[in-house]
């Protein structure tokens, strides 16, 4: 039986898989380890880590990031005119 852990961090997460006494970390879609803790949405297109942490700059009335911080409170993110708890934007980052 494999045991999955995800690592939700504030900056950060990854996911790592445990099997056959092994630990393997699990790729994200840039076949990358570390996933910023970041998500853009836009137009109904929802864009998380590396990309979304770039467009805290570029533009951020559409980027969320440090929303663990506000994991357990009533704190909504507006993106793209909808609001989002801090847990349903940490659900786009472990699914990524």
């Amino acid at each position: 039986m494999a045991v999955i852990g995800i690592d939700l961090g504030t900056t950060n997460s990854l996911c790592v898989t445990y099997r056959n006494n092994k630990v393997e970390l699990i790729p994200n879609a840039f076949n990358e380890y570390l996933t910023p803790s970041a998500v853009w949405i836009k137009d109904d297109e929802v864009i998380v880590g590396k990309i979304a942490r770039q467009r805290l700059v570029s533009d951020p009335a559409h980027t969320a990031s440090l929303f663990k911080r506000a994991m357990g409170t009533n704190k909504l993110y507006e993106l793209d005119n909808k609001k989002f708890t801090p847990s349903q934007l940490s659900s786009f980052v472990v699914n990524n």
